[in-house]
Formats: structure tokens, sequence, C-alpha cells
């Protein structure tokens, strides 16, 4: 079980409802805590091609040994909405999105209506997933999951746990993606 590999994926820092790209960091990690390798891809801010972006992530040579797949949040580059289930039934790969904190979901539909003209596709792919809150006693996480039944992604999350409330692939994919960016790691995913 400790050869497991897990790919946590967090973007660099970017500016909001600007033109250009963002880099998408992967960090492939074994349960034990041991790196493999990083994967860097670009996408679009606000576009529509994270979750193929992903899938070309998964395709790499570390691909075959990822058993599942932890993003920071189902978006990114701002609201480039990743699909969980499409990753998932594309690659096999079980998909857990984690947030710290609970989605606004109300606020979250209301700003897709108020900047995109595909709204209701982005919002789709968001909501179609319920939001479920995830405890490790110290820490609550709010997750979306695809392939993956509750207990086994609660297990998973708690094993590639080993300090705070993030996964340490995720957490590491943020230190990366930070220092592509500023040249040295920042805060907190």
């Amino acid at each position: 079980m400790k050869n497991i590999r897990v790919l946590g994926i967090d973007d660099s820092h970017f500016e909001p409802h600007s033109n250009g790209s963002v880099d998408l960091v992967g960090v492939v990690m074994r349960l034990s805590g041991y790196i493999d390798g990083f994967l860097k891809r670009s996408v679009e801010i606000d576009g529509l091609d994270s979750t193929d972006k992903i899938i070309d992530m998964i395709s790499s040579k570390y691909g075959r040994d990822i058993k599942v797949v932890m993003t920071q949040g189902i978006t990114v580059g701002g609201f480039n909405v990743i699909d969980l289930e499409k990753i998932y039934n594309i690659t096999g790969k079980k998909v857990i999105s984690i947030s710290r904190k609970k989605p606004d979901m109300k606020s979250i539909k209301k700003a897709l209506i108020s900047n995109f003209h595909d709204w209701d596709r982005r919002w789709k792919i968001i909501s179609k997933i319920p939001v479920e809150p995830v405890s490790n006693g110290e820490y609550t996480l709010y997750i979306q999951r695809a392939g993956i039944d509750i207990d086994e992604a609660k297990s998973v999350i708690r094993k590639i746990t080993f300090r705070g409330a993030i996964p340490e692939p995720v957490r590491v994919a943020h230190l990366v993606a930070s220092a592509l960016y500023y040249g040295e790691s920042t805060g907190k995913p």
C-alpha cells in the first residue's frame, strides 16, 4: 500500500480576469512521502483546458503508477473548471478535489453568471458532484470526488497528510508552483 502513488496538483499565482496562462504543477508522491517526480503544464486563465491538461499529466511516464489524483480545489487559473468525472472516466484514476474552506456555491454561481457567457457549462461541472466534509479530528477539509468512495478517500487523505490539513502532494505542488512565480515558495495552499 505504501508504494501507491498520488498526483497532487496546484496552480501558480496569476492575475484574475487577465489574458494568458498559468502554470499547473503536479507532484507524484508515494504514500510513504517519497517524491517520484514533478510535472508542469500551462492552462489558460479562466479557460476550459484544465481537465485535458490533467489528463495529459496522467499520460506522462508516471501515469501507470498513479492511483489517485488530488487537486487543490475544483478550479485552477480562476474559473478553469476541472471535470473530475471526465478525468476518472478517461484515465480510470480516482480523483479528489480538496478545499480548506467550504465552497460558497451561491457566490460561485453568481460570479460565473456575471463573468462568463458559458457560465451554465462551468456551473454544471462544478455542481454535479456534491461537496462533502472530511475530518481527521483536528482539521476539516471539503472534498469532491470521482471514482473513489468516501471511506477510501478519507483513508488516502489521512495516509498522505503528514502535518497540518493539506495532503502532502498538494502542499508540495503549492510550494513549487509559488516558487515558479515568486522565485520562492509562499503561503498555505
